[in-house]
């Protein structure tokens, strides 16, 4: 298990893991696979590091149990091991995350992340033991717990973080979404030297990987990941210039996003990009576009 977080965490590190959309088709509720291999290679074939199946972007939670297993297989096919698929098995009830757990380790996921049960607030001894049994039920599959309080609720709390690392041998990662840098700071200072941290909070991603960050996982990322890509990459080269003028195409491209509407809105650019992924699963809106154009503009494209 080792070797296998060390191997993840030098393939993820310095770069850039899209929380991919996940294709829908016409009902508004069913996984429509047949789009995830152009998905799949848009995104590579972009320069990123891995792939983040069914996470928050992908509306993992907002499907049936056999959607997200069939997005999960699929995208791990399409990838075929050029990048690591990150598969997301975090539920609101322990027994389907344990269900997507072992799921997860039957088809070969590289790696399970799992966010926190959600809506109900619980305390550290609650969530460790939630991932326990999600570590239990996939023994031989490294394990990124998925930090966002800001919807959740519940957030990895670096005692809590530093608590697995000590536990659980699987424990390979956190993805942290958190805005607040001084919080990020203090997981940075709980965590396990082995595991990688990746930084989910796109508006001050340049930040976040100057306090210590290995690498992002963003959902703008799925349609939009030129920029974040040139970002960490800048960031390795130590080119700060470029990494501020990648950053601040970023938070134009943000701005451009209606107000409680971003998984529409990527999903829109996504379509206008040539990536036919349907609509937002409901309620979620799907906004009308045209939004690629002035994306592209800031992309100089």
């Amino acid at each position: 298990m080792k070797t296998k977080i060390a191997e993840l965490k030098s393939r993820l590190m310095g770069g850039v893991t899209p929380a991919m959309a996940t294709p829908i088709a016409a009902d508004g509720y069913t996984v429509n696979t047949a789009v995830i291999p152009q998905l799949v290679d848009f995104l590579i074939d972009r320069g990123v590091a891995g792939l983040f199946s069914g996470g928050s972007t992908g509306e993992g939670i907002a499907l049936d149990l056999g959607e997200r297993q069939k997005l999960h297989e699929a995208t791990l096919k399409a990838a075929n091991g050029r990048v690591p698929v990150l598969v997301h098995v975090g539920a609101m009830r322990t027994d389907h995350a344990l269900i997507l757990a072992r799921h997860a380790e039957a088809i070969g996921a590289d790696v399970i992340a799992a966010m926190t049960p959600y809506f109900y607030g619980m305390d550290d001894g609650s969530l460790a033991d939630y991932f326990h049994q999600i570590a239990a039920a996939a023994p031989n599959t490294p394990l990124i717990v998925y930090d966002i309080p800001q919807l959740a609720v519940n957030g990895i709390s670096p005692a809590l973080l530093a608590r697995l690392g000590r536990e659980l041998p699987t424990l390979a990662g956190i993805k942290s979404s958190r805005a607040d840098a001084g919080q990020v700071r203090n997981l940075l200072d709980a965590r396990p030297e082995q595991i990688v941290a990746l930084a989910g909070n796109e508006p001050i991603a340049l930040g976040l990987l100057a306090l210590g960050m290995d690498g992002l996982l963003s959902g703008l990322a799925t349609a939009v990941p030129e920029p974040l890509v040139a970002l960490t990459r800048a960031v390795a080269e130590g080119n700060l210039p470029e990494a501020q003028r990648q950053q601040e195409i970023v938070r134009q491209i943000l701005a451009l996003t209606p107000t409680g509407q971003r998984i529409g809105w990527i999903k829109t650019v996504l379509q206008e990009r040539g990536v036919p992924v349907g609509t937002a699963v409901p309620p979620r809106a799907t906004p009308n576009g045209p939004f690629w154009p002035a994306v592209a503009h800031l992309l100089g494209q």
